[in-house]
């Protein structure tokens, strides 16, 4: 889970112990998910790619990379529109815009990159978008601002029989899938390690200012927003005005 939604889930018990006091420095920035139906398919995007544009991070074509969402004639791209917020590096906040105004932008962006399939310059307007989805996730990967590595905690932990894992957790890569992959990787050598008797790596030393400032704080309650929506367990929602009850939903 993010960071933040751990923070949530911490035993009171446990907030006092500057292991995870620590984690008061790291926090999830926004991120937006942008789903395109096209009435074709584009020639051009079979594997995940990594954008040139400053607006879309990466991006796939579903119908080509996904068998579940396999179609041989239309194309359906998710793009990962970051960044999204100044608290990102953004110089807009497209959290607070419109899911049109996300979507035109997009759309704007793929037309630059694409100019042979996509734009009303081409015959018939090129591709043309069928349906679309903006998926908000206030609290994404962690913020890597500079300073921020020697406060991510190692796999073990001072709580007996508790390991961790999360692409915030410590090792080389940032808050990513290559991440959270190594994190998972070296969690079970630390079970493995346990479970056979061999010495593990040991848990990562705490900044010595976050014991010096643990030394009188006690429990607290776990810190997170309220609610049950998805929003509110770190996940990512459609925004959905016109419900009945106004509040965010999968789409």
């Amino acid at each position: 889970m993010p960071v933040d939604v751990f923070k949530r889930f911490l035993p009171r018990a446990w907030s006092a112990l500057p292991f995870f006091q620590q984690l008061d420095e790291l926090e999830g920035i926004p991120v937006i998910n942008v789903h395109l139906w096209f009435d074709r398919k584009l020639k051009n995007i079979d594997a995940l790619c990594f954008s040139r544009s400053p607006l879309l991070s990466v991006y796939a074509d579903m119908s080509t990379c996904c068998k579940e969402y396999k179609d041989d004639d239309r194309s359906m791209l998710e793009l990962v529109f970051a960044p999204c917020s100044p608290a990102a590096g953004s110089s807009v906040n497209w959290m607070s815009k419109s899911n049109q105004e996300i979507v035109d932008a997009t759309l704007g962006e793929l037309q630059r990159l694409f100019p042979l399939e996509i734009g009303a310059h081409l015959p018939g307007g090129g591709a043309q978008l069928r349906k679309s989805a903006v998926v908000k996730v206030p609290r994404s990967v962690y913020a890597a601002t500079p300073g921020r590595n020697k406060y991510r905690p190692s796999q073990e932990t001072p709580a007996r029989n508790f390991t961790l894992a999360g692409d915030w957790t410590s090792q080389k890569f940032l808050g990513s899938m290559e991440g959270a992959v190594l994190a998972g990787k070296l969690a079970a050598e630390v079970v493995c390690d346990r479970a056979a008797g061999r010495p593990t790596k040991g848990v990562k030393a705490v900044p010595e200012h976050v014991l010096e400032a643990s030394g009188g704080r006690g429990a607290r309650e776990p810190a997170g927003v309220n609610g049950s929506t998805p929003v509110a367990f770190g996940g990512g929602a459609v925004l959905d005005p016109g419900g009945s009850d106004g509040v965010a939903r999968h789409p």
